[in-house]
C-alpha cells in the first residue's frame, strides 16, 4: 500500500474521529472552511509522520536483524 494514500485514509479517519474541538456560531463561512481545511491538512501531516516513523522502524529492524545473522 502506498504511504500517501494510507496517509489519506488515516488524516480522513482521524479528521472524522476528533471533531470535538467546537466552533465560534457567529464565525464565518468561509473561515469555517478554512479552519477545516488546515486540521485535515494537520491530521494527513501527522499520519504521513507516524507511517514514516513507523516504515523507518521495520526498516531498522530488517538491518538489524540482518547484522545480528550475519556476525552470528
Amino acid at each position: 500500500m502506498r504511504p500517501f494514500l494510507l496517509a489519506g485514509g488515516l488524516a480522513l479517519i482521524w479528521f472524522v474521529q476528533f471533531q470535538e474541538a467546537g466552533m465560534e456560531a457567529d464565525a464565518p463561512a468561509w473561515g469555517i472552511g478554512i479552519v477545516l481545511v488546515v486540521r485535515l491538512l494537520a491530521d494527513f501531516v501527522g499520519a504521513w509522520l507516524a507511517i514514516s516513523i513507523l516504515r523507518l522502524v521495520v526498516v531498522l529492524g530488517r538491518v538489524g536483524l540482518i547484522h545480528w545473522r550475519t556476525h552470528r
